[in-house]
């Protein structure tokens, strides 16, 4: 795992107006504890933060944070945010014991494209992200790669069928990670039939016998007419 150094100092002042200050001057509160030291109020400035995010490539890397000239190697166990401007508020940073084992989650990276999407037009569809996960500090990994060139459809991989090495996963070994579906058939629409009443005939049809029964009384009215004439 990619460790990033992260420069924050000591926090003297508490309580929710030294922390607006804080956030006003650009700062984000955070606090620092673990199994092996007390805890510690810090602030880091905002850019810093987004940068050293942005360097390790995600929030569950280790980051050698630096206080005042004072080195630990800590994780971000939570990040608070704003619930409207998403602006993260604070910050807890868990300091690690380098020899013993932490619980942590992990995100998952779907590598290949599936025989099933890519011969069989199949649909992929992740149904886990990230794993939770316990090992030692030095193990932690970035991310957990899952490679799905070889499913086809109906095919899936669960999380038992993951190894990492140094790694035990805490995750429900029977819950699905991927799965290839088959594709969806789009169906012809069925012809609309209109309902008609009994005895009723479509519109522009007559029943057998009609046509030679209007002809015959119209021929009737014919001959009536030329009689009178005469």
């Amino acid at each position: 795992m990619k460790e990033v150094t992260l420069a924050a100092s000591i926090r003297t002042d508490t309580g929710k107006g030294a922390s607006r200050q804080s956030r006003m001057k650009g700062n984000i509160p955070a606090i620092v504890y673990g199994p092996d030291i007390e805890p510690y109020q810090i602030e880091v400035s905002e850019k810093t933060l987004r940068a050293a995010v942005k360097e390790a490539h995600s929030t569950s890397s280790i980051f050698t944070l630096d206080v005042d000239g004072k080195i630990s190697k800590v994780i971000i166990r939570d990040m608070q945010r704003d619930p409207v401007t998403s602006i993260v508020t604070h910050i807890d940073f868990h300091a690690l014991s380098m020899n013993k084992p932490i619980h942590l989650t992990v995100p998952i990276t779907i590598v290949g494209t599936a025989m099933g999407v890519k011969n069989e037009g199949g649909i992929l569809q992740t149904t886990l992200r990230d794993l939770e996960i316990s090992c030692l500090p030095e193990n932690i990994p970035d991310q957990i790669e899952v490679n799905v060139t070889e499913l086809g459809i109906g095919d899936s991989i669960h999380v038992k069928d993951l190894e990492v090495p140094n790694v035990k996963i805490l995750t429900e070994k029977g819950r699905t990670v991927v799965v290839v579906a088959a594709p969806s058939i789009a169906q012809e629409p069925e012809p609309v039939v209109s309902e008609l009443a009994e005895g009723e005939l479509p519109e522009g049809e007559v029943a057998d016998g009609e046509t030679a029964e209007g002809e015959a009384k119209a021929e009737g009215s014919a001959e009536g007419k030329d009689k009178k004439k005469e």
